[in-house]
């Protein structure tokens, strides 16, 4: 299939709304699955870890947020290669892993820096860099699902 001809598909198929309805779909699911198992790990950490109030990165409100962050940027993203790419869920694939190293930056410069008070050391940062790392692997696996591979 042609460049040409491939856009002109996807565009087609854009405009029924099937992708987008899936991609929706797999949006919703990714949420779920990434904010049950991160809230999951936060439960863990705050059973066996005392976590300041002032360490305000793992605490159920940011954690939530930031997850359903997180994957709204992976849906969008997801989104845009389908407008340019034939095989949107291997480039997908492909970058998440890239992207979740990238995403680790922040953490450890916290860590490193020993922010919030001090509030930031291994106890803390782990917990949030798992929660990465759990996000990173429900978006991988699920997303893509919205874009079923495509023959040339």
């Amino acid at each position: 299939m042609s460049t040409h001809t491939a856009a002109t598909a996807r565009t087609a198929s854009a405009a029924q709304g099937t992708p987008r309805r899936g991609l929706l779909a797999a949006t919703a699911t990714t949420a779920a699955v990434a904010m049950a198992a991160n809230l999951a790990i936060w439960a863990i950490a705050e059973a066996l870890v005392d976590v300041p109030d002032r360490f305000t990165p793992l605490q159920p409100g940011s954690v939530v947020f930031m997850t359903l962050l997180g994957v709204a940027l992976a849906a969008g993203f997801l989104r845009l290669l389908a407008g340019r790419t034939d095989r949107p869920a291997d480039t997908f694939r492909r970058i998440v892993p890239v992207a979740l190293v990238l995403s680790l930056i922040p953490d450890i410069g916290i860590w490193a820096s020993g922010a919030y008070e001090g509030a930031a050391d291994a106890q803390t940062v782990l917990p949030l860099m798992a929660m990465h790392v759990v996000a990173a692997a429900a978006a991988w696996q699920l997303l893509p699902a919205a874009f079923p591979h495509r023959s040339k």
